[in-house]
């Protein structure tokens, strides 16, 4: 699920009105967290812009396989440490947005 889906969901059902703050509290955590996982995405995708302007033609991952291959290894890597909360992005929108629901 992206982002955009995850923030549609934020809208809780009649089942979830019982338990309304929790499951707004986790709906937001899940779409923060999916924002600092594209957030990293765009960076590492940027990064890797940058880096093949250096990239010998030589080189195996100058390729669109190559490419491939890195994209699916950035996207696993951004997931990865989203859930270890190594940014501290998605911890600090909630934190933000949970304030003002308080």
């Amino acid at each position: 699920m992206d982002a955009l889906n995850a923030l549609t969901h934020l809208q809780p059902s009649a089942d979830e009105v019982t338990d309304a703050p929790g499951v707004r509290e986790n709906h937001l955590r899940q779409a923060a967290q999916q924002f600092e996982a594209i957030f990293m995405r765009q960076m590492l995708k940027e990064m890797r812009k940058v880096n093949a302007l250096f990239d010998s033609k030589d080189n195996p991952l100058n390729s669109d396989a190559g490419r491939m291959i890195q994209g699916l290894y950035d996207d696993a890597l951004c997931d990865s440490l989203v859930k270890q909360q190594s940014m501290g992005i998605a911890e600090l929108i909630v934190k933000q947005l949970s304030a003002h629901h308080d």
